[in-house]
């Protein structure tokens, strides 16, 4: 399947957002269509209650490395947010598309394919993919790589990771 003008017009809207996140070392949104319909879009964020740009970045505290010990972060991928919102509405993302400015992590990848969704679309690699365990792939949901849009801010950091 080939990138189309309405990726296109998706991919364009996630790269507006994306200097928006709050992240302090990762600047990543996610977006879920269905039937050309928005149904949720979210930039990784902190939990409420423990905003980094206050407290700092724990990560960084205690010099863990990009895309390891996930569970010492308050912040909470943006795939994973798309995700939480949908089930807190009650709607369903089952054959939808998920749009997203870097390819999911793994622990995000596991809750694309259970929650159904049918394809991602990304815009940059994840660093730290497991090469003989694709679990998107392995799924049976389709993986396409897209380009930045002409609103990818040259501001957003390069880190792909949390």
């Amino acid at each position: 399947m080939a990138i189309t003008p309405e990726d296109t017009k998706f991919l364009e809207q996630i790269d507006k957002l994306e200097p928006r996140a709050h992240c302090l070392r990762a600047q990543i949104v996610s977006m879920i269509v269905k039937d050309g319909k928005i149904l949720v879009a979210h930039a990784n964020d902190w939990q409420n209650g423990y905003n980094c740009s206050r407290i700092g970045c724990v990560r960084d505290m205690y010099q863990v490395p990009s895309g390891q010990r996930r569970e010492v972060c308050y912040g909470i991928c943006a795939e994973q947010w798309c995700l939480a919102l949908a089930a807190k509405k009650g709607i369903s993302v089952e054959g939808a598309t998920l749009y997203c400015t870097k390819h999911p992590c793994r622990v995000c990848a596991g809750m694309i394919a259970v929650a159904g969704i049918k394809r991602v679309v990304y815009q940059e690699g994840y660093p730290e993919v497991l090469p003989n365990y694709n679990i998107l792939e392995d799924s049976g949901i389709i993986v396409e790589m897209a380009p930045s849009t002409v609103f990818k801010s040259p501001k957003v950091s390069k880190n792909h990771t949390i």
